[in-house]
């Protein structure tokens, strides 16, 4: 795994995961923004391998940002990290293109595993 995307409205949330995934064995090279738009624009400029991408931020969801991200042709994994796990989260989710969805906290096992 090569280029990693953390999106979340919070930037200590992405400060915690860019931590966990410098502990990776991986080693990949991580980059946060803050928000879906910018998401979407990163997606497009920077060509991420993975998306960790947060659920409920203001302006755009994560869910229309995953649909956004997919419209550009983004095939790699889409990972959304949320403290709102319910089944119809999951579910559309995995709707918008989502490829698995891990409930906060998060803990660096699990964000390692995911790379797997």
């Amino acid at each position: 795994m090569g280029k990693i995307l953390v999106v979340d409205d919070e930037p200590k949330n992405c400060m915690l995961m860019e931590a966990f995934l410098k502990r990776c064995p991986q080693k990949p090279l991580t980059k946060s923004c803050y928000s879906g738009a910018d998401a979407i624009a990163l997606v497009s400029s920077w060509k991420p391998d993975m998306v960790f991408i947060d659920l409920h931020m203001p302006g755009m969801d994560g869910i229309e940002a995953i649909k956004g991200i997919r419209a550009q042709g983004f095939t790699g994994k889409i990972v959304i990290v949320t403290a709102d796990y319910r089944s119809e989260n999951a579910r559309l989710g995995a709707k918008a293109g989502a490829n698995g969805f891990l409930a906060k906290p998060v803990d660096g096992k699990s964000i390692c595993n995911t790379l797997e």
